[in-house]
């Protein structure tokens, strides 16, 4: 498993929260930088990451769309405009024996957006057979012309589904579900989706390289688990919850992040906590460029569950009712990284610039856009950047990351980059120093 990650370019990631300090430079990837990040799955972009969102208990949106089958849904052009960028893809949740809204996803389809759908066989997984249903279902999918991305029985690893006690049926059922659409529905993508822990059972339930198209993980950021005080998570870093995951099936799948969300109300808690929310969306969405190749898609929860989940009134995920984590998420979507349609079948354009690793002896020459990786372990920290010794800038926040420096401010010649890493007590915990060259 390392050699296969470190031949497409993937550094294992680390669990332990052990600090860091990574210096990037944004600049175009080679032709081979971006070969050795593709696996050429099934929909897979050669390089950069999807946005995908969930936003239909968003209580700020007002453009609802009724499906055939009478579930409501928001029109995607109300939410890309409050969050200044379009989306790829768009999901919702089907239960297994319901009907395909076809209206729903051809419309999406139209509108050049990829259709996720979460299948959940919550009466049971005898209920799936290659039947009329199954296949009726596949037929409809085929029909809709629409790019999909199917993710059955996700989170299958955890006791609270109907399907989690018996992984080999799991493996079975999945699988025949593979078979089917891809015999049936050419335009469909199969997603295993586990959910973040527990980690321990998660290979038992993986059908297998040959009945998978994506791995998929869910993961959400909280300040307490459960909506219990006893259970608290504040510390808890995206990246260590998304690790196991990656570090499993990275060199051979596509990862996405089939729901991720950070909470900035637990109603537990009582007030909010904006600080908390933009610290996790910005430490993961700053994180997937530069420690994260292989996540090629990210979709974000954006509900208000506390008004929209009464079974689980817990937390307020959305990020369209907080001025500071709109601001927050406006600002890490914007990187063009983050890719805003599928991209086309045929010849590629040339990808965009993006963070990749400062290497030594690099040329540098003009304004340059530096950036960094950076634990303390925790997401609680400040990065100082420094030139030959001397601070050229200092940041707070992930968010903030980005320094933009004029290599012409120095002699032309060698001259070391540094980067500094300090704790929430101000005690530098990591560096990094690299030697680069300048040029007028």
């Amino acid at each position: 498993m390392a050699l296969l990650l470190a031949l497409l370019g993937v550094c294992r990631i680390s669990s332990a929260a052990v600090p860091q300090a990574r210096l990037f430079l944004t600049r175009q990837p080679t032709a081979a930088e971006v070969a050795r990040r593709n696996t050429h799955a099934r929909f897979e972009p050669p390089v950069g990451c999807y946005l995908g969102a969930y936003i239909d208990f968003d209580a700020t949106l007002h453009q609802p769309y009724r499906d055939q089958n009478r579930t409501a849904h928001q029109d995607p052009s109300d939410f890309e405009t409050t969050v200044g960028k379009a989306h790829a893809m768009y999901f919702f949740y089907m239960g297994y024996g319901r009907p395909l809204p076809v209206d729903w996803v051809r419309y999406l389809g139209a509108h050049h957006k990829f259709v996720h759908i979460a299948l959940q066989p919550d009466s049971g997984l005898n209920k799936v057979k290659d039947d009329a249903y199954l296949r009726k279902l596949a037929d409809d999918m085929a029909r809709s012309g629409a790019r999909i991305f199917l993710r059955f029985g996700s989170e299958m690893n955890g006791d609270w589904t109907n399907y989690h006690s018996d992984p080999p049926l799991y493996r079975k059922k999945f699988r025949l579900v593979y078979q089917v659409m891809h015999r049936r529905a050419p335009n469909v993508a199969l997603v295993w989706c586990p959910y973040m822990s527990p980690t321990r059972n998660i290979p038992d339930y993986y059908p297998g390289d040959d009945a998978t198209d994506w791995v998929g993980v869910n993961l959400y950021n909280v300040t307490y688990h459960n909506n219990q005080k006893s259970d608290y998570c504040e510390h808890e870093h995206p990246c260590d919850l998304l690790a196991y995951v990656y570090n499993r099936y990275a060199a051979r799948k596509p990862i996405m992040i089939c729901e991720f969300a950070a909470s900035h109300f637990a109603a537990v808690e009582g007030r909010p906590r904006p600080d908390f929310a933009r610290r996790k969306i910005a430490t993961l969405y700053q994180a997937l460029p530069r420690l994260f190749p292989r996540v090629k898609c990210i979709n974000y929860f954006d509900s208000n569950n506390i008004h929209f989940v009464p079974r689980r009134p817990y937390n307020d995920y959305s990020v369209t009712d907080d001025p500071v984590v709109l601001a927050t998420y406006r600002y890490v979507v914007s990187s063009p990284y983050y890719l805003s349609a599928p991209v086309p079948d045929g010849p590629q354009p040339p990808p965009p610039p993006m963070p990749m690793p400062l290497r030594k002896g690099e040329l540098l020459r003009g304004r340059v856009v530096l950036s960094c990786w950076a634990r303390s372990p925790s997401d609680l920290l400040t990065v100082i950047y420094k030139v030959d010794g001397y601070r050229i800038y200092k940041a707070y926040s992930p968010d903030m990351w980005d320094c933009i420096w004029d290599a012409s401010s120095v002699r032309p010649g060698k001259h070391t980059i540094s980067l500094e890493v300090l704790n929430s007590k101000g005690k530098v915990v990591a560096s990094q120093k690299v030697v680069v060259q300048t040029a007028l």
